[in-house]
């Protein structure tokens, strides 16, 4: 994520969209909120606590992907992450 820069990102899980257009804070942004109410100071941290979040309201998911949204029309769309569990091994 750091590479690309996405300033939104479209949460995908199992084929439903659940976030349309999350806004990617700013490094600097999280680390002024983290001084003054804490949470997390870097964007890895940010990231995990979202996807804490997943987890929770989507206990059995079996495929989630992270999309970069850019501004256009249509909006620009590019697959950041795609996760989905593992297949048992024979």
């Amino acid at each position: 994520m750091r590479d690309l820069r996405p300033p939104k990102l479209r949460v995908v899980v199992d084929g439903q969209v659940v976030y349309g257009a999350l806004v990617v804070p700013e490094e600097g942004d999280l680390e002024a909120h983290f001084a003054r109410f804490g949470g997390p100071s870097r964007l890895e941290g940010w990231l995990l606590e979202r996807l804490a979040l997943l987890e929770e309201r989507f206990p059995g998911a079996r495929e989630v992907e992270l999309l970069g949204v850019w501004a256009g029309n249509p909006p620009r769309l590019e697959v950041i992450a795609r996760v989905r569990p593992r297949s048992p091994s024979p």
